[in-house]
């Protein structure tokens, strides 16, 4: 049955806060490869994540991250992995700023390698702590109408049937998941699903739900305070979860602090400005300027105040007072501490000076430079070469097969100077 009132201390710090966001990218260091990488151990996500049932067969923290390209949490940290089992497994939750009213969008990450079969089960889930078997917005995996697929299905709680995705997304392939929780004060509160598969292009306003779902038979969460991820007995779904982020805001959760542009100049002084601008901010403390001699170490020069929370368009400026080095880029901290990276600019060469076609790319990339191509070195997030190729001319087609989709960096040697872009590999 549906809540008819809440206390009216609740309602008034509920309806005050503006565009909350909570952060977990994984980032909890080097696994050891061995059975104490479980999400629940004090050395990982111990201090933030707790298991509330089962027993052995952790949730296990992994070093990888996954990544598609535009999310705010894309190829950050690392990830944690799940797989349905005969046995009993562990299941955790991580606390979350309280909702008790509004809405709230929990964005994250999937990539699944074993559907698991046609008998589904729930995977992910929101939480009241204190009701710890009421489980709602349950999100549930089985596998699709033609191999090496599967689908998403959701409900509000376990006695509805869940609702599953028309489409049949491929395993081994990272899709963005948007939940949202919409509470209604005199309804019964609805539970949407977005789900956008490898490739997508993510809406900076909110689209059409994929999936929708309102049970009258279920009651409603109280107070929305932890998401939970769980491993049960049916069917051998095997999956990665990573990049899970929560707001009340359709702009926050699934994109980040929003970059319009940002290049470096060098003025009639012959000092290098720095310029960019972003479009939206929630919660930006600022932007520490980094510089780097070669592209891959990275040291702090400077920083500039954000605004905090705004959506109209900020212009931002800060000059180098030293030969600090060629590249440059901004660590856009969060007041809770949270950061993320703008793309590498160089100082050194311009755009006319080198071309990238197609960007974001599949398969192949052609280059092309006013000047012969010595060396080119395509690198991933951690700083490892990935490709590296010695064209010796001005034009190169660049086979990129290879690569898994995500950001990466590509580094192009000449006689004169080093030239460093980010490049996006799409499915």
């Amino acid at each position: 049955m549906k809540k008819v009132f809440l206390q009216l201390i609740v309602m008034l710090i509920s309806t005050s806060a503006f565009s909350q966001l909570n952060v977990e990218n994984f980032s909890y260091g080097t696994p050891t490869a061995t059975t104490a990488d479980s999400l629940t151990n004090p050395a990982f996500g111990g201090s933030a994540w707790r298991r509330h049932s089962g027993t052995g067969n952790p949730i296990t923290y992994k070093g990888t991250s996954l990544s598609f390209p535009g999310y705010a949490s894309s190829n950050i940290g690392g990830s944690v992995g799940f797989k349905f089992l005969t046995a009993s497994a562990e299941d955790a939750n991580r606390s979350i700023i309280p909702y008790t009213s509004g809405q709230v969008y929990i964005s994250f990450l999937l990539n699944m390698s074993n559907a698991g079969g046609t008998t589904a089960d729930y995977f992910f889930f929101l939480m009241d702590t204190s009701a710890i078997t009421s489980f709602r917005a349950r999100h549930y995996i089985k596998s699709g109408s033609v191999a090496n697929t599967f689908n998403i299905g959701i409900n509000k709680g376990s006695a509805a049937t869940p609702v599953y995705s028309p489409t049949n997304y491929a395993l081994d392939s990272t899709l963005l998941v948007v939940v949202k929780y919409s509470f209604h004060p005199t309804a019964n509160d609805t539970v949407y699903t977005f789900i956008f598969p490898a490739g997508s292009t993510i809406p900076t306003t909110e689209p059409a739900p994929t999936l929708v779902t309102t049970d009258i038979t279920t009651a409603d969460i109280v107070t929305l305070n932890a998401v939970g991820i769980r491993q049960g007995t049916i069917g051998t779904m095997i999956g990665t979860i990573d990049g899970i982020r929560v707001s009340n805001s359709w702009a926050n959760s699934p994109l980040p602090v929003k970059f319009i542009s940002f290049d470096a100049q060098t003025n009639d002084d012959g000092a290098t400005v720095l310029n960019w601008s972003t479009s939206s901010e929630i919660n930006n403390k600022g932007f520490e300027i980094e510089s780097s001699n070669n592209g891959k170490e990275f040291k702090t020069i400077g920083f500039v105040s954000g605004a905090g929370n705004s959506n109209s368009v900020n212009r931002y400026q800060f000059q180098v007072t030293e030969n600090f080095g060629s590249y440059y880029r901004l660590k856009q901290i969060d007041f809770d501490g949270q950061s993320n990276y703008s793309e590498i600019v160089s100082v050194k060469g311009s755009d006319d000076e080198i071309q990238f076609s197609p960007n974001p790319f599949s398969d192949n990339i052609q280059i092309s430079t006013k000047q012969e191509i010595n060396l080119i070195e395509v690198i991933d997030m951690t700083g490892k070469v990935i490709i590296s190729k010695n064209p010796e001319a001005n034009q190169f087609n660049l086979n990129t097969t290879e690569l898994l989709s995500g950001i990466y960096f590509i580094k192009i040697y000449n006689s004169e100077n080093v030239i460093l872009k980010r490049i996006i590999k799409s499915n």
